[in-house]
C-alpha cells in the first residue's frame, strides 16, 4: 500500500527514491559507491521531515547552502516551524500552504498534529521553544538539551494564569485541529457520495441498455430458436439482478456517506464551540488578571497614604518633646521645676525597680532545691 511507502531525499546526490516504512536500512545507490543514509531509520542519523512535499530529507548539518528555513526538495519558505521529535531522530518541518491537504503539520505553539510522521509518538511532555544557534531559527521540542547546539533548554516559569492561558491556548488549537479534521472527513465524505451517486447513474444506465438489449434479442429470437432466446433472456435477467444488486450497494453507500458527512458537521460544530469556551475562559482569566493588578496598585496606594499619615503623627508628636529640651535653664542655675519633678519621679522608680531586683534574687537563692 501507499501508506506503507515513504520518500526518501539524498542532500549529497539530489537523489529521490522510495523506501518501505518497516525498513530500517536506508541505502542511498546513487553515484559510484552506495553509501549508508541510516542503519536504524528512524532512530540514527539526522532527518529532516518536510510536511508540504512529506519528504524525509538526510539532513547534513555542515552544509552552507542548504538551511531548514526554506525545503530544499520542495522549496517552500513562507512562515517556516520547526518540531524536533524527542523520541526519534526525525526533525517536522512545516510551511504555510493553504492549497495542500497535509497528512502532518506543526501548530503555531510547536506540537506535532497529530503524531511524529516516523514513530507515530506524541511528545512525552509539553514542547518548549528554544533559538537555536545552529539553524538559526526557533524551534519547539520535548528534549531537556537542543540536538543541533547541544543548549540546555529551559523551561520559562510562568504564574498561575499564564499557565492556565496556555493551556487554554492548547486547547484551542486542538479544537482547531479537530476542526480540520472533521472539515476534512467532511470533504472525503462528500467526494465518496458524489461517486457513488455517478456510479449509481452508471449502474441504472447500464441496466437500462441491458434490459433493452435483452428484450430486442428476445423478440429477434422468437422468429430464430425459443430455447437460445429462453437462455439469453436468463442471462439477462441474471445481468439486471448483478446490476440491481450493484445500485442497491451503490445507494447503501451513498446513505453511509451522507451519515458520515452529518458526523463530520457535528464534529465541526463540537470543535468550534470548544473554541468559543476557550476563548471565553482566556477573556474571564484576562480580565480577573485586570482586576487583581488594578486591586494590588490600590493598595500600595492606600499603604503609601498610611505611611504618610503615620510619619506625620510621629513629627507632630515630636515636636512637643523637641520644644521642652530646648527650654533653657531658669536664673537660679536650675532646671524648670517641671523637669526636676520627672527626675524625682525617675528616681523613686529606679530604686523601686532596685530593690525588686534584689527581692527576686533573694528568693531565687533561698529557693529550696
Amino acid at each position: 500500500m501507499l501508506a506503507d511507502i515513504v520518500k526518501i531525499h539524498c542532500l549529497r546526490h539530489h537523489a529521490d527514491f522510495p523506501l518501505s516504512r518497516t525498513s530500517r536500512l536506508v541505502v542511498c545507490k546513487e553515484g559510484a559507491e552506495e553509501h549508508v543514509l541510516s542503519d536504524n531509520f528512524p532512530y540514527s542519523g539526522s532527518w529532516v521531515y518536510c510536511c508540504n512535499c512529506q519528504s524525509f530529507i538526510a539532513w547534513e548539518i555542515g552544509r552552507a547552502e542548504v538551511s531548514v528555513k526554506q525545503c530544499p526538495f520542495c522549496l517552500s519558505s513562507l512562515n517556516p516551524r520547526v518540531y524536533v521529535c524527542d523520541h526519534c531522530a526525525v526533525t517536522m518541518l512545516d510551511f504555510d500552504d493553504p492549497t495542500l491537504r497535509k497528512h502532518h503539520a506543526v501548530l503555531s505553539w510547536g506540537a506535532p498534529q497529530p503524531a511524529c510522521p516516523a514513530c507515530h509518538q506524541f511528545p512525552a511532555s509539553t514542547p518548549k521553544t528554544h533559538f537555536c544557534p545552529t539553524l538559526q531559527i526557533g524551534l519547539a521540542t520535548a528534549r531537556s538539551n537542543c540536538p543541533f547546539c547541544h543548549a540546555r533548554i529551559e523551561e520559562a516559569a510562568v504564574d498561575g494564569a499564564k499557565a492556565i492561558t496556555a493551556k487554554l491556548d492548547s486547547a484551542l488549537a486542538d479544537a482547531e485541529a479537530r476542526a480540520r479534521e472533521a472539515e476534512e472527513r467532511r470533504q472525503l465524505a462528500e467526494e465518496a457520495a458524489r461517486k457513488e451517486i455517478q456510479l449509481r447513474v452508471q449502474a441504472e444506465r447500464k441496466a437500462r441498455e441491458i434490459e433493452e438489449k435483452a428484450t430486442r434479442e428476445l423478440a429477434r429470437s422468437r422468429t430464430i430458436d425459443p430455447e437460445l432466446a429462453q437462455m439469453e433472456a436468463e442471462a439477462a435477467k441474471a445481468r439486471a439482478d448483478a446490476e440491481a444488486r450493484a445500485r442497491a450497494n451503490a445507494e447503501r453507500r451513498a446513505r453511509t456517506a451522507a451519515f458520515e458527512i452529518q458526523e463530520a458537521e457535528r464534529r465541526q460544530a463540537e470543535a468550534e464551540a470548544r473554541a468559543r469556551e476557550a476563548e471565553e475562559r482566556t477573556r474571564e482569566i484576562e480580565e480577573q488578571r485586570r482586576l487583581a493588578e488594578a486591586r494590588r496598585e490600590a493598595e500600595m496606594r492606600e499603604l503609601a497614604e498610611m505611611r504618610e499619615m503615620a510619619e506625620m503623627q510621629a513629627r507632630e508628636a515630636d515636636e512637643p518633646l523637641t520644644a521642652d529640651f530646648a527650654q533653657p535653664p531658669d536664673r537660679a542655675g536650675g532646671f524648670p521645676r517641671r523637669d526636676k519633678v520627672a527626675i524625682a519621679l525617675y528616681a523613686g522608680i529606679a530604686v523601686a525597680l532596685f530593690f525588686a531586683l534584689i527581692l527576686i534574687l533573694y528568693s531565687i537563692v533561698t529557693y529550696p532545691q
